[in-house]
């Protein structure tokens, strides 16, 4: 059920973008889009106050979201999971960017070269943080959500690398296309990763809330910056243009 939900956000996305036969113009609406300020004091500061929030009642949230038994919760969770799959977001688009460069078209290999720009930004940074908080996640410190070992490299919790990736394909998806019923089906998309996390016990609230906020700003980094982005089996590499 997982792969194909990319799949369907990106024929979605293709078919809400005007991607005329010939050359296309110089993406119109991601251009448009990009004339946005890259950071606004009221969403970092509604972000912050969100993720302050959510820690102070990360232990409610999980002891309500996490039921094993919840059918549609669990139904919600596999949609979710798909859509912020590192592996299953990378691949996906990696493909999609390789083939529409072979086949020469254009309009969609900006499109999913952005997105996979986005999605690797805020998955390396997410790593990086990860890596310094060390928090534990749920299963693994069910009744204290504030168990932290600094610089722990493996299984740590904050913040929540599905939720980041998630928002930022919804967020660089967004800026692809002129209308506001795509964005909220994308959003909406993005939304059911970080419930998915909750739900299966992988992330705290306040996980998924930091992860959403680094996600969008990404993906407002490449578009505003045209970020570009190298992948080796080691890792990956980005410059800029300004």
């Amino acid at each position: 059920m997982r792969s194909p939900v990319l799949l369907v956000a990106m024929v979605t996305l293709v078919s809400a973008h005007p991607l005329p036969a010939q050359e296309p113009r110089q993406d119109s609406a991601t251009v448009r889009r990009a004339r946005r300020p890259l950071v606004r004091w009221g969403e970092v500061i509604g972000v912050a106050a969100a993720t302050g929030l959510a820690l102070a009642t990360d232990q409610t949230i999980r002891d309500r979201l996490n039921d094993p038994h919840d059918r549609l919760g669990r139904t919600l969770s596999d949609i979710g999971n798909g859509f912020g799959d590192p592996v299953i977001v990378y691949g996906s688009l990696l493909t999609i960017s390789v083939g529409s460069k072979v086949l020469g078209k254009k309009g969609v290999y900006g499109v999913a070269s952005r997105a996979l720009k986005s999605a690797l930004l805020g998955g390396g940074t997410t790593m990086v943080l990860k890596s310094i908080a060390g928090r534990d996640r749920p299963l693994n410190s069910i009744d204290n959500p504030y168990s932290f070992h600094l610089f722990r490299t493996s299984d740590a919790s904050f913040p929540s690398g599905h939720s980041t990736v998630a928002f930022a394909l919804a967020t660089s998806f967004a800026r692809e296309t002129p209308d506001k019923w795509t964005d909220l089906g994308f959003f909406t998309l993005a939304t059911l990763t970080a419930y998915s996390r909750m739900h299966d016990d992988k992330h705290w609230a306040s996980d998924v809330v930091f992860g959403a906020g680094i996600g969008i700003l990404s993906a407002r980094f490449v578009h505003r910056f045209q970020a570009r982005v190298a992948v080796s089996p080691g890792g990956f590499a980005m410059s800029l243009a300004f």
